[in-house]
């Protein structure tokens, strides 16, 4: 995996050893070759001139990841170089205002982590002082065009795109509650711009006047054609655009309004790349963006998705209940938005137009939309063979695999469901049920939209007038078949039959593990051995670990070790050591997974808290080499 290097700003490359190099700014001439274009409508420069410039420099920052991402590729046109390529390395040079914050361990820490499940990418980086010591704010980014807040204070601040949940929060917010709400939009090309513009236009008719306050932002670099279209990193720049504009309203919640099924992104397919193109809500994501916004201002701040226990259809029904059904086809959801034109918006062949027209349709608004506002219509239309006929019969098959899902199959089939739990208000069985239910209630709606379609085209003569790759054609495809939704498990004899005449040997708690100096490991019963920098970070961690179980300290005073003293110890630089350790976690995870056939969480083995540092787990039970596979639970 090679490394791209990112300059930033007025910085020189100093690294004649890389090879790919993307310089940026946004403050270089117009038609400066790295010059990033960052324009904020509709924004006095009253309201910006007390924004602290650590926030300054995180918007900077957001639109040079934003830009990377767009402007370096992953990936091949196979599932096999997809695998290979698909994870890109990254290492920014970034000025900033704000060192002193920026070189942070808890905030280096959050960044990457947060950068790193977002996008599926490594990072590095490396903050200097911004060379201009008087170096300009936002004013220089403003565009006056109808600026004028005369002194709104709303009572949300939305992130609004323009598609279709994004909208209901905003009717919800405005005309359902009666509340005062900022809009914040991400502009990125002019079809989108023209959208929430006739969007937001309509709103303003419909409430009184002064509850809405729109901000348009702009982020583009020149006339450049982007290389990666998945943009995992576009909600960070957008929360960071929300949490701006929050903070010039003295604001300190942010709102991202997205259906919970989208949120949580269940893949579709194991084959199928679309459904890996996004974590813009996931809970995790919303929950690591708190923490690192909180870490930054030194206050707390909360980006929230109040909508994430509701299907597309609740929210689509949502907007007609406020009267607002006029407006659901001026909204736009597709994905490929510089192929959308003023009469078809959206190709109907990715997985958002898919999921846009049966939410539509399983709200029973599908007369509020014609059918030909899509270049491919949801069940008559011809699909190209290859990636649309296998994205439109993976999501159907999916949609109808939860239908009929038990909630233990349901968690059975989807370990990323306990990848969300820890993020969610509430206990994990309360929540596990509820997921469930979310995602039944997406599939059974998908499955009523399907039932009704075939049932007005139940002749033979209807039938054979249709494409063979239409999706009406392929439902009732001999090649297309329902998967059992029957999960093996139900079958069994209850635990304790099983239990009884069980053999095997179950994972002994706590988990009992020596360093081996001599031969440079670290040995885990069960046959488990990790070496290289693994050693050397488990050896570093290792002193105060059995210092403090000398000492008989509870398991809540083990002592850290702050990230730049274990970096030194084990002779590699932070950012280095941080992606080592999510190395390390997850070869330890797929070692016990292989071998004792049990899933580890992060934690088990090695822990790490933003401000204080990484420590082994208190609970582990460290002995003598030879000692392993002897050792019995105490």
């Amino acid at each position: 995996m090679s490394e791209c290097l990112v300059i930033c700003g007025k910085l020189s490359a100093n690294a004649a050893s890389a090879k790919d190099i993307i310089a940026l700014d946004v403050d270089a001439p117009e038609h400066a070759p790295n010059r990033v274009n960052l324009t904020i409508g509709d924004i006095s420069s009253r309201m910006v001139q007390d924004v602290p410039p650590v926030l300054v420099d995180l918007l900077e920052l957001a639109v040079y990841v934003y830009c990377a991402d767009q402007f370096r590729g992953r990936g091949g046109d196979t599932m096999p170089e997809m695998g290979k390529k698909w994870r890109r390395r990254f290492r920014f040079q970034v000025p900033v205002r704000c060192p002193e914050v920026w070189s942070r361990s808890d905030v280096q820490d959050l960044l990457i982590e947060t950068l790193g499940f977002l996008s599926d990418d490594d990072y590095a980086f490396e903050f200097v002082r911004h060379p201009d010591p008087v170096a300009p704010g936002l004013q220089h980014h403003l565009n006056f065009a109808g600026s004028a807040d005369r002194g709104f204070v709303p009572d949300d601040v939305i992130l609004f795109s323009g598609g279709l949940d994004s909208f209901a929060g905003a009717v919800e917010s405005l005309i359902g509650r009666g509340r005062k709400a900022a809009l914040v939009s991400h502009q990125a090309a002019p079809m989108i711009i023209s959208k929430q513009s006739r969007l937001v236009a309509a709103l303003r008719e419909r409430t009184e006047r002064f509850r809405l306050f729109h901000v348009p932002i702009g982020v583009n670099k020149g006339h450049e054609e982007a290389a990666e279209f998945t943009q995992r990193s576009r909600s960070f720049l957008f929360a960071t655009l929300g949490l701006v504009v929050a903070n010039l309203f003295r604001r300190n919640t942010i709102q991202f309004c997205e259906n919970g099924v989208v949120s949580v992104n269940l893949p579709v397919s194991s084959h199928v790349l679309g459904t890996r193109a996004t974590r813009t809500t996931h809970p995790r994501v919303l929950a690591d963006l708190s923490r690192l916004f909180s870490a930054i201002l030194e206050e707390p701040v909360k980006v929230e998705n109040p909508y994430f226990w509701k299907t597309k259809s609740d929210l689509v029904r949502s907007i007609a209940d406020h009267g607002c059904a006029d407006l659901i086809a001026e909204t736009l959801s597709c994905t490929r938005v510089r192929e959308a034109t003023r009469r078809k918006r959206h190709c109907g062949t990715c997985s958002q137009c898919l999921d846009r027209r049966f939410g539509i349709l399983g709200a029973e608004l599908g007369e509020h939309e014609p059918a030909n506002a899509y270049v491919v219509d949801l069940f008559r239309g011809e699909r190209k063979p290859g990636p649309d006929v296998t994205m439109t019969e993976s999501y159907v098959l999916h949609a109808l695999k939860l239908a009929a899902m038990s909630e233990q199959t349901f968690l059975n089939s989807f370990g990323q469901i306990f990848r969300v739990l820890p993020y969610l208000p509430g206990s994990p069985e309360e929540n596990a049920g509820k997921l469930h239910d979310l995602h039944r209630r997406h599939g059974q709606t998908v499955e009523a939209v399907i039932n009704r379609e075939l049932a007005h085209h139940a002749t033979l003569t209807r039938s054979l007038s249709l494409p063979q790759t239409s999706l009406l054609m392929l439902i009732q495809s001999s090649a297309v078949r329902l998967p059992t939704t029957i999960d093996p498990a139900e079958a069994e004899p209850p635990a304790s039959e099983q239990a009884a005449v069980d053999r095997s040997r179950s994972l002994e708690r706590p988990l009992v593990f020596a360093i081996d100096e001599k031969r440079r490991r670290v040995l885990f019963r069960g046959g488990i051995e990790i070496r290289g920098v693994g050693f050397d970070v488990v050896k570093a961690l290792a002193p105060e670990f059995a210092e403090d179980v000398r000492s008989a300290l509870g398991p809540d005073d083990f002592r850290f070790v702050k990230t730049e003293d274990l970096a030194g110890r084990v002779g590699i630089d932070q950012q280095g050591l941080r992606q080592r350790i999510t190395r390390l976690r997850d070869a330890i995870e797929r070692k016990f997974l292989e071998a004792r056939d049990v899933q580890l969480t992060d934690d088990d083995v090695i822990q790490n808290d933003p401000r204080r540092g990484y420590r082994l787990n208190p609970y582990l039970l460290l002995v003598q080499p030879g000692q392993v596979h002897a050792a019995i639970r105490s």
